[in-house]
């Protein structure tokens, strides 16, 4: 007889976990809501399973968060964004080159911002008991605009992601405490 070993991922794969903030009309995806490489592995991350609880990065040189969102409609622009703060013995991100993605559909084109603020403003942030939301106003908004022209059987599933996979520097010290995708009202 032969025994059937399960096989237990590396990584936090995303529940669905995401709700509607009434205040600011935005989607927020809380830490399970978000798919983490490293994540099923409490060496590197340590994934929550409360929701007021921030997901805290251990340790790792390859840096990659990623989430999805299916409720885009043709014609709207989107903002992206991720609350974070650092614990006092966080290392790693001074020079750590940091971005967030954004394409809409697996073929979709993806655009890139490079969060300057994390590197600037890093010792500040150490440590600090407030959370921030990236980008931020140094870094201007992240967004994305959903093509109108896109047939209606197109995929436009939003997928968006926080990176630092270029340095191979070890990193720690991260918390996460949401990621949100918010409609960008037009102006007239």
């Amino acid at each position: 007889m032969s025994a059937i070993k399960a096989v237990k991922s590396s990584h936090h794969e995303a529940e669905s976990n995401m709700e509607q903030d009434i205040v600011t009309k935005a989607w927020v995806f809380k830490p399970s809501g978000l798919n983490f490489v490293w994540g099923g592995d409490s060496r590197y991350w340590v994934i929550p399973k409360e929701d007021r609880t921030p997901a805290e990065l251990k340790m790792v040189s390859w840096l990659e968060v990623t989430g999805s969102f299916d409720k885009v409609e043709p014609g709207k622009t989107y903002r992206i964004g991720f609350k974070i703060s650092f614990t006092g013995d966080a290392t790693g991100w001074d020079k750590a080159p940091v971005f967030i993605s954004a394409k809409v559909g697996k073929k979709g084109k993806t655009i890139w911002k490079r969060i300057k603020s994390i590197n600037t403003n890093f010792q500040k942030l150490k440590g600090g008991t407030e959370q921030v939301t990236i980008p931020d106003e140094t870094d201007g908004r992240f967004e994305i605009f959903v093509s109108p022209t896109e047939p209606i059987t197109q995929d436009t599933k939003l997928q968006f992601g926080l990176y630092e996979v270029w340095t191979g520097k070890w990193k720690s010290g991260l918390l996460i405490y949401d990621a949100f995708v918010q409609e960008v009202k037009q102006r007239l």
